[in-house]
């Protein structure tokens, strides 16, 4: 009898004192209540990727420039400048230089004396010019026969002699040295041409050539030191001669336009 009630219960489902998590126990259907009041399992979101490690500070990266100040560093940038590039103090490029000049005048065959003349310059860079010059001059003689008797030739005639040149003029070089108390900046430059001697001994074209130094003052105004050499024909008598004429001149010159 007992065995038959055993049999009988577990026919209907198991006794009423097992619980839902017997292993044994059938889940529950998909559409059932149970089902719904659970909640859907959810996977934990993926942990951030780690960052990479930052590479070691290279001691000696900047171990020049930790010590430096910077208005050291801007001092010792701006005297490595190359000098190519740095500005000159005096421009001349575009500009017209007129020049007042006097000085002495050498003659291979009469007396040294006096000249006094003007120039004209346009200096189309910082290095090169075309010039035009005119120079006046009269001819003196002390002593010598023969330079006697030339003057008795030119008795009543006049001894004045004029000179007009046309000349190339470059300055190869550009440099400033300490005068007094200041610095001075200056030119030497390179001049040669053509041109012509009008005296009562010669009417020929004279050939000339010499070289000059420029300083300047202000940045319109400059002193010119010149050396120039003609060479030309000169007719004593009947006896024509080729002459090495020397000029020595101090000039004063302007520049125009006054602002570069």
């Amino acid at each position: 009898m007992i065995a038959a009630a055993l049999l009988a219960a577990a026919a209907a489902g198991g006794p009423a004192w097992a619980g839902d998590d017997d292993p044994a126990a059938p889940a529950p259907e998909a559409g059932s209540e149970s089902a719904a009041a659970s909640p859907p399992m959810s996977l934990p979101p993926p942990a951030p990727p780690a960052p990479e490690a930052a590479p070691p500070p290279d001691a000696n990266a900047n171990k020049g420039d930790a010590c430096i100040d910077e208005n050291v560093k801007a001092d010792l940038f701006a005297k490595r400048k190359q000098r190519t590039s740095r500005e000159r103090l005096f421009q001349q490029s575009n500009r017209h230089e007129l020049t007042v000049q006097g000085g002495y005048y050498v003659s291979d065959l009469f007396d040294g004396t006096y000249t006094v003349g003007g120039a004209y310059t346009y200096h189309m860079t910082e290095d090169l010019g075309v010039e035009a010059s005119a120079g006046y001059t009269r001819l003196t003689s002390s002593g010598g026969p023969e330079l006697e008797r030339t003057f008795a030739v030119l008795q009543g005639k006049p001894r004045r002699q004029l000179t007009f040149d046309a000349d190339l003029v470059w300055a190869p070089a550009h440099a400033k040295m300490r005068l007094g108390g200041g610095i001075t900046h200056f030119d030497l430059y390179l001049a040669a041409g053509a041109g012509v001697v009008d005296s009562v001994l010669s009417q020929d074209i004279a050939g000339n050539a010499g070289f000059g130094l420029k300083f300047f003052g202000r940045r319109w105004i400059a002193v010119r030191l010149d050396i120039r050499d003609h060479v030309y024909r000169q007719q004593l008598l009947s006896q024509v001669m080729w002459v090495n004429d020397l000029t020595a001149t101090v000039g004063l010159s302007f520049f125009l336009p006054v602002t570069e």
